[in-house]
């Protein structure tokens, strides 16, 4: 079975622009720090969203309660990998301003939809066929969501982020070692197995390992590699966050306004600790309820669309 799990970088860096945006918050160069993404905006009118009556008794969230957007990110890179230059990550990030909270949901980039004007296929695909404008349609209409906002990032170019942050910390088999050994070259090779320091080179290509262990054994992986660097900003101070700054946000594609939500990082950077004790990372459709399907010889990621919208009920709008 191909991976279904989206790579790190996604789910580093979301945590990192979250960190960066707290900590920009009280500073009145932030709209200069944030110009430097690149900002691409998407017709709002065609994003496939269904317009449904509020209910009476459930109260519209306001703007400054709750942040939506889409993360869309492939490694360019990655030689070894068909699909690399299509959305081959696809995380909605919800960040919850009312109970403190940033929920993480991955959507398999082999997922079986129907895409707008091109049939059923895999999700990754709309990328390819329409970039941001028809990925975040085909989520919508096929989901039922809202969405209007995202961010694509090219996350080969933030192997220097990593070194910046002094690298990962993580514990390896020997299986693990000789993996990233082959992959990296004379002077990046890891002596032996154990808890070990990994720099951007190295992670990059744990990251990568699909081969030893399974699709959970992966994921497992990506979230150690996600702890680690929690951990290692956490112990920074503010100037050499704000020195790693542009390193990551040139590495991004948006059509946010992350001005509009300085009030929300103000607050976000006084309960900074409660935010990040309340991740929820979750993968929909879940493994709980997908099967593997096999058309034409090509692989496809199957699941019970009910089941789908129900986690999405709870994960994205938070019924």
């Amino acid at each position: 079975m191909r991976e279904k799990q989206g790579k790190i970088w996604i789910v580093l860096l979301i945590i990192l622009v979250i960190i960066i945006g707290c900590i920009l918050a009280g500073y009145l160069f932030i709209k200069s720090k944030f110009d430097k993404m690149t900002y691409k905006p998407l017709d709002e009118a065609d994003l496939g969203i269904e317009v449904v009556e509020e209910e009476p008794e459930k109260p519209k969230v306001q703007v400054d309660d709750k942040i939506k957007f889409v993360i869309f990110g492939s490694d360019s890179r990655d030689t070894e990998d068909s699909y690399a230059g299509r959305s081959d990550t696809i995380i909605i990030v919800v960040i919850n301003n009312v109970d403190k909270s940033i929920n993480l949901i991955s959507i398999p980039r082999d997922t079986y939809v129907n895409v707008p004007d091109y049939g059923m296929t895999k999700i990754n695909h709309a990328y390819a066929y329409g970039q941001e404008q028809l990925s975040i349609k085909t989520i919508n209409s096929y989901f039922g969501l809202d969405l209007t906002q995202y961010m694509t990032i090219d996350f080969s170019g933030l192997v220097n982020s990593i070194d910046r942050v002094g690298g990962v910390e993580l514990t390896l088999d020997q299986d693990e070692v000789n993996f990233i050994n082959q992959r990296v070259s004379a002077e990046n090779q890891i002596a032996g197995a154990g808890t070990v320091t990994l720099n951007g080179t190295q992670a990059l290509a744990h990251s990568r390992n699909r081969y030893v262990g399974n699709d959970f054994t992966r994921a497992s992986r990506q979230r150690a590699i996600l702890v680690s660097l929690i951990n290692k900003m956490a112990k920074m101070d503010v100037n050499e966050i704000l020195d790693i700054s542009d390193d990551i946000l040139v590495n991004i594609t948006t059509n946010m306004d992350i001005n509009k939500y300085r009030d929300m990082f103000i607050e976000v950077a006084s309960d900074r600790q409660e935010y990040l004790n309340n991740i929820n990372s979750v993968q929909i459709p879940s493994t709980e309820y997908g099967y593997d399907l096999m058309l034409d010889g090509i692989y496809y990621f199957g699941f019970d669309l009910d089941r789908a919208k129900q986690d999405f009920r709870t994960y994205y709008y938070g019924e």
